[in-house]
């Protein structure tokens, strides 16, 4: 196979036809069908059916779409590593949004000064929605916690996070909680969500309800209001007004979080390895 014939299927699948590619390609319509047949040939297996002038990807094309985005990619890595002697160009990021807050301006800040041509973009989400992206390639770096035994993964150990529950300033005095309760919480897929259901199940309680909040902040500030309760690292308290407030200590295994640095292995890039470098400097002086 030829990189660009792989380039110009990609880009008949992404445009839904050979005139749109062509045009976004700056090539003629005709060179873009020959190279179409030419990688089904070469592949024989036929990547679009065709029918009244329209092309639909087959089964067969959406598997080489996979591994097309992935040898693209390598091949963009491979040149930026051998002709740049710093790291340069777009780093997609992905964090939990505790660690967005409390942990990773430091890191940017360093990283920044250390490495200015770097653009960075930025999202926030629940660990395995950022896992799932990184998978997908849609991202080059998360920093979540608990992630999967997964062997296309590369997980670097960053810091660990005290979680604590959370509940209105009015419990405090309470030996137990009250019977109904609402978790004030994370969308599914939030690690620290998972840990809060352990606990839950683990001294035989429920919710009664649970409120999706994307937001730490919007979160906290609702179990202030006498919502319900939350688990949050206890790092993200000292950012927070937390008048009104007050928290409970749980068990180790529970309240221990880990948070790694999570990337591909099939996919490293020297802007990626750089700001995993920067992330144990800043925390851990290596």
């Amino acid at each position: 196979m030829d990189i660009s014939d792989l380039l110009v299927f990609k880009a008949v699948v992404e445009h839904k036809g050979v005139t749109r590619a062509a045009q976004a390609l700056h090539r003629v319509p005709s060179n873009v069908t020959a190279r179409l047949k030419k990688l089904e040939s070469e592949l024989n297996v036929e990547l679009f059916l065709r029918e009244n002038n329209r092309l639909s990807v087959t089964s067969a094309g959406l598997r080489l779409l996979d591994y097309a985005d992935k040898i693209l990619q390598l091949q963009k890595s491979a040149i930026a590593e051998l002709t740049q002697a710093e790291p340069s160009g777009l780093l997609r990021l992905g964090s939990m949004e505790s660690s967005a807050a409390s942990r990773l301006p430091r890191i940017l800040t360093y990283y920044h000064d250390a490495y200015p041509a770097v653009q960075i973009e930025l999202m926030t989400a629940a660990s395995m929605p950022l896992i799932e992206r990184v998978l997908e390639g849609t991202l080059d770096v998360v920093m979540s916690s608990d992630p999967p035994d997964d062997p296309r993964l590369s997980c670097t150990y960053c810091f660990e996070e005290e979680l604590v529950l959370i509940m209105p300033a009015a419990w405090g005095e309470l030996e137990t909680l009250p019977e109904s309760l609402t978790m004030v919480g994370y969308n599914k897929g939030c690690s620290y969500r998972d840990r809060l259901e352990k606990w839950l199940k683990r001294y035989e309680r429920t919710c009664e309800r649970i409120i999706e909040i994307p937001s730490y902040y919007t979160m906290i500030s609702c179990v202030i209001a006498g919502m319900g309760i939350g688990m949050v690292p206890r790092s993200l308290l000292a950012l927070h007004q937390t008048e009104g407030l007050t928290f409970r200590t749980v068990e180790p295994d529970i309240a221990n979080a880990p948070t790694y640095l999570v990337s591909r292995k099939d996919s490293p890039s020297s802007a990626i390895n750089a700001f995993v470098e920067c992330t144990q400097y800043v925390f851990n002086g290596a």
